[in-house]
């Protein structure tokens, strides 16, 4: 696999600087004004702009916006520069890499960002009443009251699938992944103010975006789908011509984000894709299609545990160092990012095609 794949966000960022170096790409770097990474590392998002700068059709390729789900997604950036991606774009065509949205989330292995925020719940307007999400408080208790033990997740999981019987699916789903702005220390937790990866994400949608006629985003995350297979998620209202776009680059993934889960919408609030798209409104009328493509992991119940065992971390860093700190942090970054070669090898093998697809969408549009 090539050293793709890094084990910690500095080896990740290095290895990225390097690429871009080695390719002739100038990076620019969004250093965080006041946090380091676990180890007194400075924090950055860093971006490189590849092709021509007055490109017309353009993709965003992002990693990261879950800190620590950035590993498979920067693997796949730093395999399409060093295997020769630079030299083969069509005319008019260029990518912009954004490599780790969340610096702080991936440093510190968790889903949130410094402040305890899922980014891709933050994106809404704060000068309006935050939406409201009755289900997540019904869960709120029993989600940071639980029991980290293997045992005590188990217990976790058959409390959670009791709610879903009594109060339906769909309730529950919404309830534990649309966003909520109540409970900072809960699921979900959208922020009470625009956060600075997602205000540094506008500003790089503004610097590097305002002149394309096309703009498709891929943020690639990890944990939903089958083991080591992409699971494409369209964040484009259907209504609109990009969810007709990106429906016929990738017929066989088409899924909006609505339809996940069958007979269960979970009305997502505060998506990174939907805001980018808003904030760039502001300065084009290029359309803007947002997909994010997750690399499977693990089955549906390890998942939700693993959701609970990021919010309790980010709940109890005073015991950081502790053996059952220590513990759920490693089971909580196998839970997102594999340690399976076989699956690491998936995701190289078949991030190859998704990025000459996407390349291939763009040149042919119109």
């Amino acid at each position: 696999m090539k050293g793709y794949f890094s084990e910690s966000y500095s080896e990740g960022r290095e290895k990225f600087l390097n690429a871009c170096a080695k390719a002739g790409l100038k990076v620019r770097s969004y250093v965080h004004p006041e946090r380091k990474g676990h180890d007194g590392e400075v924090l950055a998002t860093d971006c490189a702009f590849v092709g021509p700068l007055d490109a017309k059709r353009i993709i965003l390729a992002s990693c990261g916006t879950h800190g620590l789900e950035a590993a498979a997604g920067a693997a796949t950036i730093l395999q399409w520069l060093e295997e020769g991606g630079p030299s083969a774009l069509p005319p008019g065509v260029a990518i912009l890499f954004v490599h780790a949205v969340n610096p702080f989330g991936w440093a510190h292995a968790s889903r949130g960002n410094e402040d305890g925020i899922d980014l891709n719940r933050n994106s809404i307007d704060f000068a309006a009443p935050p939406p409201e999400n009755a289900a997540y408080s019904e869960l709120h208790d029993l989600v940071v009251n639980a029991d980290v033990t293997e045992a005590g997740l188990e217990a976790f999981t058959a409390a959670f699938f009791d709610f879903v019987q009594r109060k339906g699916l769909a309730h529950a789903i919404h309830g534990a992944s649309a966003g909520q702005y109540v409970h900072p220390d809960g699921l979900s937790y959208g922020g009470a103010t625009l956060s600075w990866s997602c205000e540094t994400m506008q500003a790089i949608a503004r610097a590097y975006l305002s002149q394309a006629e096309l703009v498709l985003m891929i943020d690639w995350h990890t944990g939903i789908g089958p083991f080591g297979e992409p699971f494409f998620i369209i964040d484009v209202p259907k209504t609109e011509p990009g969810y007709a776009l990106a429906a016929s680059w990738w017929p066989e993934h088409a899924i909006h984000s609505d339809d996940i889960l069958e007979d269960a919408t979970p009305g997502y609030t505060g998506l990174l894709t939907v805001g980018l798209r808003n904030a760039l409104a502001r300065v084009s009328k290029a359309p803007f299609v947002g997909v994010v493509i997750e690399w499977g992991t693990y089955e549906v119940s390890a998942m939700l545990q693993a959701l609970v065992m990021d919010n309790w971390l980010r709940t109890h860093r005073d015991l950081a160092g502790e053996p059952l700190f220590e513990d759920v942090r490693a089971r909580l970054i196998e839970r997102f990012y594999p340690s399976s070669p076989a699956w690491r090898e998936s995701v190289l093998e078949q991030s190859r095609a998704i990025y000459a697809e996407a390349i291939a969408g763009v040149a042919n549009w119109r």
